[in-house]
């Protein structure tokens, strides 16, 4: 315990959780707009989709690296020029006049989400190996709290002032975060010596784009168009080309012998199926909400928003329950009630849908956001305990970088559907 001083832990917690907050607070008042969005610019449900899904794509390129580059050269140094680059991206979606820009602006913004595993791993070196879960845990149930805020105020920014205005409101408290981290945070302790693998970013993020091309653009092209299924192909072929080069570099963006610990392996798989689950849900329940009768509820945004609050509460009390249920009893219940949790939850809310009511259908999707809640606190958790300290860095960045890839394709995949079998009602 001597090694911890726990007085600046805790600061550090303080300064470092509402991170979360403010990624959550902008990314909840976005979604509710997304229909409005694709109205504004004249895009369909699939194509508005790129609004979350190069946000993800970006991300999930950037985590590796920022990781990487945290091992080595300092973590709190790496974090404040993330945070920097997402406050400039924020600043500019505020500002976006057409949909192309949009999507530029969202891409550079996305590179901000690099910014969580650093800030993980800041606080695990910080805590004592028997109050990480339950820091943890509070960190994650910040995400609930960003969406509570986000989705009642968010949605009343947007529907009266418009969406982008919602963006200029998040810029102050980036900037705020940015300044704290500066002055407040102390520097990683641990270093790794490496060097960054650029042949297996350019590979990663090739074959993540053409992967994402071929299911967004699916229902404009056909699912068996020579279009699509070539782009799924090519990506095929170029991830078999990044496990080679991973595999023969000697300093991997992805470390395959780290990559095949058990319980990284795990943890990583389990990360793919949340991401895609949770993202995929919020993206249809959202039009679900907000498409006239009789196949939605005809709900305006701000009405959205108060809908989604009780996903976000159960995510916000289940992430503080589910730390400190892992200090006493470990991970792995968790994980395990989660998963058996999360499945029954959305297979009985995918026969709900145009057969229940719309508090029946918010009750299981809330259940479902518990399961998701409880599944990335054991997950992190596992994790942080299955490598050493000089791979913190970019052993949570791999883990973020599973989640978003599950995250990225989610609402390509819910976007793609739903344009597939759009259909007019008169």
């Amino acid at each position: 315990m001597s090694e911890y001083d726990l007085k600046y832990a805790y600061k550090a917690l303080v300064i470092l959780a509402p991170l979360a907050v403010a990624v959550m607070y902008t990314e909840g008042m976005l979604i509710p707009a997304l229909p409005s969005i694709a109205s504004q610019f004249g895009v369909s449900s699939a194509t508005v989709s790129w609004v979350l899904s190069i946000y993800l794509l970006t991300g999930t390129i950037m985590n590796p690296i920022a990781g990487k580059l945290g091992d080595i050269f300092g973590k709190k140094r790496v974090l404040e020029l993330v945070i920097w680059i997402y406050a400039i991206g924020v600043t500019l979606t505020g500002f976006s006049p057409n949909f192309p820009s949009l999507l530029v602006f969202r891409a550079i913004q996305g590179l901000g989400l690099a910014m969580f595993p650093l800030a993980f791993s800041l606080i695990r070196e910080e805590f004592p190996p028997n109050l990480v879960p339950k820091a943890q845990g509070l960190v994650s149930a910040m995400f609930g709290v960003g969406s509570a805020i986000a989705l009642p105020l968010g949605g009343y920014i947007a529907q009266n002032f418009g969406w982008q205005f919602t963006y200029h409101t998040v810029i102050p408290i980036v900037i705020t975060l940015a300044i704290l981290i500066h002055f407040f945070i102390r520097e990683s302790r641990v270093r790794l010596k490496a060097k960054i693998d650029y042949i297996g970013v350019a590979l990663l993020g090739s074959a993540l784009g053409t992967l994402i091309f071929g299911f967004t653009e699916a229902p404009t092209y056909g699912w068996a168009s020579a279009t699509t299924l070539g782009s799924l192909l090519v990506s095929l072929v170029i991830f078999v080309a990044f496990f080679y080069e991973e595999k023969i570099s000697p300093s991997p963006l992805m470390p395959l012998g780290l990559m095949k610990r058990r319980n990284v392996l795990v943890a990583n798989i389990a990360a793919i199926v949340a991401g895609f689950a949770l993202f995929m849900a919020y993206q249809t329940l959202t039009y679900l909400l907000e498409e006239p009768k009789p196949v939605g509820f005809d709900l305006d945004i701000l009405s959205t928003g108060l809908w989604l609050i009780p996903l976000a509460l159960v995510q916000m009390v289940g992430s503080v329950i589910a730390g400190r249920f892992i200090s006493k009893k470990g991970p792995r219940p968790v994980l395990i009630f989660g998963s058996f949790l999360l499945i029954p939850a959305y297979l009985i809310l995918s026969l709900l849908i145009g057969n229940a009511g719309l508090g029946t259908i918010i009750l299981f999707a809330s259940v479902a956001n518990l399961a998701a809640a409880l599944l990335n606190v054991s997950l992190i958790n596992i994790l942080v305990f299955s490598v050493e300290r000089q791979y913190m860095g970019i052993a949570t960045s791999l883990n973020t970088v599973f989640r978003l890839l599950g995250g990225t394709i989610g609402p390509a995949v819910a976007g793609a559907i739903m344009s597939t079998f759009e259909t007019s009602i008169v």
